[in-house]
Order: structure tokens, then sequence, then C-alpha cells
């Protein structure tokens, strides 16, 4: 009786264990790799003025609903530090990154402003995710 009780025991703790390591692994992945995105590449292109950003245009419209949902560290870590950050009431806050050039880039003549904006709650949970072009 004592032997099986042990036995059910280390059988609860094993397969504890096993769920913490698959929440553990799961946590541990990266925004990029969850949406087949170049982060690294979208980072580096700062206001969009070098026009990485415009190559990944598509793939950015491709997974903006599937932002919704996600938390602001995890848009960090996808997007990195955004061109602009409005604040707007009740704590809400809209990121945005320019796909086209944006107005910090010296660029000579005016083009078409294409910009990619993300607007989270007041708990940091994005809400929106929406490609503006004028």
């Amino acid at each position: 009786m004592i032997c099986q009780a042990a036995s059910k025991i280390q059988k609860t703790k094993s397969l504890l264990l096993s769920c913490l390591f698959c929440l553990l692994l799961n946590a541990c992945s990266s925004a990029s790799s969850d949406f087949n995105f170049d982060s690294d590449t979208w980072k580096k292109d700062l206001n969009g003025c070098q026009g990485l950003r415009q190559k990944q245009q598509g793939k950015i419209e491709e997974i903006r609903l599937d932002l919704v949902g996600l938390k602001e560290y995890k848009i960090r870590q996808l997007l990195g530090k955004p061109d602009l950050e409005e604040l707007l009431e009740r704590s809400q806050k809209i990121y945005i990154y320019f796909i086209a050039p944006g107005p910090k880039c010296q660029t000579g003549a005016a083009a078409k402003k294409v910009a990619f904006t993300v607007r989270m709650d007041a708990l940091g949970t994005v809400r929106e995710a929406n490609l503006l072009e004028e």
C-alpha cells in the first residue's frame, strides 16, 4: 500500500516537472520565430530610412492580425523600439513604425508615407495593428 502511494507521488512529480519544462520552453521562444519574420532587418532600418522595411511590408501585412492580443514586450522583441510613441488617454499608447522613409530621414523628395501602428491598452496588450498609407 505504501509502495503504491509512493509510486503515484513519483509519477505525479514527473508529470508536473514535464509540464513545467514545456511551459518554460514555450516561454523562451522568440517572437520573430513565431511569425517567421526577419526581426533583425526590421530593427536595423530605423524610421524606414534605408528602405529595408519596405521589402517586408507584405510580411507585416500578413502577420498584423496575429499580433492582436500579444503583450508589449513581445512587440518590442519582434519590432524593436518604435520610431514614434503616442500616449493616449487612460494609459493607452500607439507605437508607430515607419515603413517608407519617415520624417527624420534626409530624403529630398516627399514620398508616399507608409507606417505600421500598434495600439496597446493600459495593460500593455495589443488591441489593434494597422498599416497606414497617405
